[in-house]
C-alpha cells in the first residue's frame, strides 16, 4: 500500500505544481500586458514631452524675436523721446530768449498819439537825397492789429488814400 499512497501523494504534489504554474503563468501574462500597457503610457508620454518641448522651444524662439523687436521698439521710443525732449528745450531757450529781447510797445493815453520814426538813410558824401515818393501824413494812420495778415494796398484811413 505504501506504493499506492506514494503514487497519490505524488499525484496530489504534481497536481499543486501544475496549478501553481498555471496561476503563475496567468499571472505572468497579466504582468506582460501591464507592462505593455505601462512600455506604451511611456511612449505616449515621451511623444508628448518631446511636443511639449518642441513648442515651448517654439515660444522661446517667438518670444526671444518679440524681445528683439521690442528692444527696437524701446530704441526707437527713446531716441523720439529725447528728440522730443531736446526739441522742447530749445523752443523754451527761444522763448527766453524771445522774452528778453521783446520790448514791450508803449502805453498810450487817450491824448497821445505814438508816432513811429522811420530811419533813414543817409546819403553818400556828394549825392544830393531822393525827393520821398510820398508825403508824410500829418496824421498817423491807425494801427492794424497783429493778427491781420493781409496787405492793404489802398484804403481810407483818416480820411487819407495810401
Amino acid at each position: 500500500m505504501s506504493l499506492l499512497l506514494a503514487n497519490l501523494i505524488s499525484l496530489a504534489l504534481i497536481a499543486t505544481g501544475l496549478a501553481v504554474f498555471f496561476v503563475a503563468l496567468r499571472k505572468a501574462n497579466r504582468l506582460t500586458a501591464m507592462s505593455h500597457a505601462m512600455a506604451q503610457q511611456v511612449a505616449g508620454s515621451a511623444r508628448s514631452l518631446e511636443q511639449a518641448l518642441l513648442f515651448l522651444q517654439n515660444e522661446r524662439e517667438t518670444c526671444r524675436d518679440e524681445s528683439v523687436r521690442l528692444e527696437a521698439t524701446l530704441k526707437d521710443s527713446d531716441r523720439a523721446r529725447s528728440e522730443m525732449t531736446r526739441t522742447i528745450h530749445l523752443v523754451e531757450r527761444a522763448k527766453n530768449e524771445f522774452k528778453n529781447n521783446v520790448h514791450p510797445f508803449p502805453a498810450t493815453d487817450a491824448g497821445q498819439r505814438v508816432t513811429a520814426s522811420v530811419p533813414f538813410a543817409q546819403p553818400a558824401a556828394g549825392v544830393p537825397a531822393a525827393a520821398p515818393a510820398r508825403s508824410e501824413p500829418s496824421t498817423p494812420a491807425k494801427v492794424l492789429p497783429v493778427f491781420v495778415n493781409r496787405i492793404v494796398r489802398s484804403a481810407d484811413v483818416a480820411n487819407i488814400v495810401l
